[in-house]
This record gives C-alpha cells, structure tokens and sequence, in this order.
C-alpha cells in the first residue's frame, strides 16, 4: 500500500498498516519520537501469506516519518489481538527494543497457545445456548490466531493502570480500559489531552465486545471504560482503526448510548417468552450472518445477556433439553422483608 507522513500531533506519528480481511482492511500504529528516540505503539498483524508476513508495510510506512525501525526503543501493545500484536514478535526481533504490555494480557498468550481448548469450550458454551451441531462447526472454526501471531513471547516489562512513562516529548499515563479485550491500555497524555484509546474508543464503529465461558460482566467492564475516558475528557483520540477525532468524551456518551439501546432491544425480545442466546443473536443481528460475522454476534449477545442478569433485568433458566433460556425477570412486590 501507498504510506505517507502523518503527524496529528507535534512528536506523535500515524502509521496507517494493512490487514487482509474484508470490512477491516486497516489497523493504526503510532510512533512517538523525541531525542531519546522512538517509542512505537501497537504494530500491525504477521500475514502469513505475504512476504516476511508483512514487515516491510511497517518499514515503508516508518521511512515517510523520517526515522527508522532502528530508532525503536520500545513496543507498547494496548491489547493482543492480532491485528494489533501479531507482528510483535518480528519488531523485537529485527530491532532489540523492549516488549511493553498489560500484565493481564499473559492470560491472552495462554488462550492463543491453546487453540484446541479454547475451541473445545467454545462449542460447549455455543451447544448450551442454542447453536445446532452445524452451526457450532462453522462458528469454532476461527478460534486458531496462531499463523496471525509471529511469537509468543511474553513482555519484558508488564505494565499496570496509571503508571507512567515519557516519550514523543510528552508524559503518558497507562489506563486500564477493559471490555473489548480484558488487559486493554489506553495510553494519556494529560497536558494536551491526547488520547491513544487502540480500539476501546473508535470514531465511526463501536468495538466488539466478546464473551467466553468464565468471564464475568466484559460489557460492564467496557461501559465503566467509556465512563473512565468520558471523564478524562480527551481533545484528541488517536484511536486504532479509522482517523484522528476530537471530543473523545462525547464519543464515548455515543457509544454507551448505543449499548443501553441495543440492552433494552434484547429486553423486548425475550419480554413475553424465553429464548436461547441464538435466537436472541438472530433477532437482534439477523439470521443471514456470514460465519465469522454470526460468531462476533453470537458473543455479543452473549455479553449485553450477562450484563443484564447481573443488574436483574433478565433471568437464566435450563430447558428440559439441557440448553440455556432467558427470559425477563418478573417485578414482584415487595412483602417487606428478606427471605
């Protein structure tokens, strides 16, 4: 792809990387330069099908800021999905520079080593909420990120919410903003309110918000993130697809507007009778889903339906054939006391 110097702001770098999936075709880097050097953050995906799995596109797109890979002093990751971390492993190796991730993130390292696992439990949980035998082969069959991923090697410095560093002349904040992946950082800049907000805040879509077996409230989790970012009140958000955007507070207030709007959908369809989370998935997102599309869905669902059991809004029950229904959790009249 063509590259070309972007610069949203004094010192700190868009470097726009290619992706090979359809509807999601661009990913953003940042580098932020100053005397000591560079600092690069997030780094594109290792495509197993291009030369080198891609490394020059991160090369190319680095020469049009004026410095080189060489500059890189350290790789800061915001969350390990492949489109922002496979390409992680070939930058430390092609230039020394120090690992930097959130330590939550070894338990996503665990989950990519482990494919079989992970697909085992994902057609358990599909199983228990509805999917049909087919289905669940079509929708386990995206659960190996591994040829996306170039290594596996851990960090070498694991960071943690509200530490700091400096680079690209600046002070940066590390804030823990999990809901679309659970060890995701965003990084602030508390003197120009900057914020690099990876993908829990974007400017024109809102981020998947996934479920797995074992997690607890992820879209909770995401809408105290949004309440986090809407309080820092960001001037400018270099977010990790699509362009720069002002007024990251008011895109937050969007974007949880969004979900209440899509929890009280889901609160209408399971009103009068129970249903399973994948007739709920195909009520709310529509039944002609590509695969790939009908698993993002799937979890989804899954996260707004364990967001409202957890504030009492829906109730799960077991059917007589051993699937999951749900259905809205009838307002008795207090009596007065607790039993």
């Amino acid at each position: 792809m063509r590259h070309r110097r972007r610069e949203p702001a004094p010192g700190v770098f868009r470097l726009v990387l290619p992706l090979p999936f359809p509807g999601l075709d661009r990913v953003n880097a940042y580098l932020l330069h100053d005397d000591e050097g560079s600092l690069l953050v997030d780094c594109g995906m290792w495509d197993p099908n291009a030369d080198d799995g891609g490394f020059a596109e991160l090369g190319a797109a680095m020469r049009e800021t004026g410095h080189g890979l060489k500059d890189i002093k350290a790789l800061i990751i915001t969350h390990a999905h492949i489109d922002h971390f496979g390409m992680a492993g070939r930058v430390v190796e092609a230039t020394g520079c120090e690992l930097w991730m959130h330590g939550g993130t070894r338990d996503q390292l665990e989950m990519y080593g482990n494919p079989d696992t992970l697909s085992e439990e994902m057609r358990a949980m599909l199983a228990d909420h509805g999917a049909s035998p087919d289905e669940i082969g079509e929708l386990t069959a995206f659960e190996d990120w591994r040829p996306f991923v170039r290594s596996l090697s851990g960090a070498s410095r694991w960071l943690t919410d509200a530490e700091s560093f400096d680079a690209g002349g600046r002070t940066w904040t590390v804030v823990h903003t999990p809901g679309h992946d659970a060890a995701h950082i965003c990084l602030w800049s508390d003197q120009d309110r900057i914020l690099i907000s990876g993908d829990t805040l974007l400017g024109s879509v809102t981020p998947h918000i996934d479920f797995r077996r074992g997690d607890d409230n992820p879209l909770g989790d995401y809408l105290a993130s949004l309440a986090k970012i809407e309080a820092l009140e960001p001037a400018l958000v270099l977010p990790g697809h699509g362009r720069p955007f002002n007024d990251g507070a008011e895109r937050a207030r969007v974007t949880a507007r969004h979900h209440d709007r899509r929890l009280g959908a889901i609160v209408q369809v399971v009103r009068r009778e129970p249903h399973t989370a994948n007739e709920i998935t195909d009520e709310i997102f529509g039944d002609t889903l590509l695969n790939f599309q009908k698993r993002l869905a799937f979890g989804e669902a899954l996260a707004h339906l364990a967001y409202l059991r957890r504030n009492g809004e829906v109730e799960r029950f077991e059917s007589e054939d051993k699937k999951f229904l749900y259905r809205k959790k009838s307002r008795r009249p207090s009596d007065g006391g607790d039993r």
